[in-house]
């Protein structure tokens, strides 16, 4: 599931979820990144933290420019053979397809050239693919699809992620920021917040609904959020997603929950949001989410 909370105040709170508390990591064998609903798909390599970069600042959407390198940094980065003198040897595929499945740009490495000589371990701890897309490439698709393929050379591990993405018009301001930082929360959860400070997050699953009784809901407590007020928080709007273990998505008909609460003096403020998500007869399936 996919939330995004907006406020006067620019909040961006997204968080990726296994909402039947499995390990949530990014080493989950498949998932959704926060802010970009980037899907990944871990077959032997995983990474701990996966960002996209424009200028050194992290892309808050799946709005991409043109003529403009592009980097996919990796923290963290497993799942590499090492040789005697343990050094790793890794390829990057980059593909770009039109909404019609149409190859604009095929790349079969472009880590051909900076890793080259191979890396070792301590390469791992910021691992970037850089590419670009020129404009001469996707003409008049206004929108495509990008698809990244990280794979071992010396193995046969691979980290795919596919991302569904529009282009962006020459000159048009991006949605970027340095700011986006990670929000302190529960086993299960991985959550960025841009713009505002919060204390922490806390996910857990509601059986006690009563709105719409058949369904089980994500239960998402905001606590402590500074930066905007109680009036912009409880206008914000909220939207979300809901994806299956093979990151199809769910049709989710129920409406979402909120309940805003805060000191008015201090503009401290704590949200709670109700995410229906699956039927509570329904715990075989495993579910992934993004808010």
């Amino acid at each position: 599931m996919k939330t995004q909370l907006i406020s006067c105040k620019y909040l961006f709170t997204s968080i990726t979820a296994c909402l039947l508390f499995a390990t949530v990591s990014l080493a989950q064998k498949n998932g959704i990144l926060p802010l970009t609903g980037m899907k990944f798909f871990n077959e032997g390599i995983a990474a701990g933290n996966i960002d996209i970069k424009i200028d050194g600042a992290q892309l808050l959407n799946n709005r991409i420019p043109l003529n403009k390198e592009i980097e996919i940094r990796l923290q963290q980065a497993t799942g590499f053979t090492a040789d005697n003198a343990k050094t790793m040897f890794a390829g990057a595929e980059v593909i770009v397809l039109s909404s019609r499945g149409e190859v604009l740009m095929n790349n079969p490495n472009v880590c051909l050239k900076g890793y080259s000589n191979g890396f070792t371990a301590k390469d791992l701890a910021a691992f970037s693919i850089k590419f670009g897309i020129g404009t001469d490439l996707v003409k008049t698709n206004p929108i495509g699809i990008l698809k990244v393929r990280l794979y071992d050379l010396k193995g046969k591990s691979q980290l795919r992620l596919e991302l569904p993405v529009s282009f962006a018009r020459p000159g048009e301001p991006l949605l970027l920021s340095k700011n986006a930082k990670s929000i302190k929360s529960n086993a299960g959860v991985n959550g960025i917040i841009n713009g505002l400070e919060a204390k922490d997050m806390l996910v857990n699953v509601d059986t006690t609904i009563k709105v719409s009784p058949k369904m089980a809901y994500t239960s998402m407590d905001i606590s402590n959020i500074e930066g905007s007020s109680l009036s912009e928080i409880f206008s914000g709007k909220e939207t979300f997603w809901v994806y299956d273990s093979d990151m199809n998505e769910v049709k989710i008909t129920d409406i979402l929950l909120k309940k805003v609460k805060g000191a008015m003096e201090n503009n401290s403020v704590n949200c709670t949001l109700k995410i229906p998500y699956r039927l509570k007869t329904n715990t075989t399936r495993l579910y992934t989410g993004s808010h």
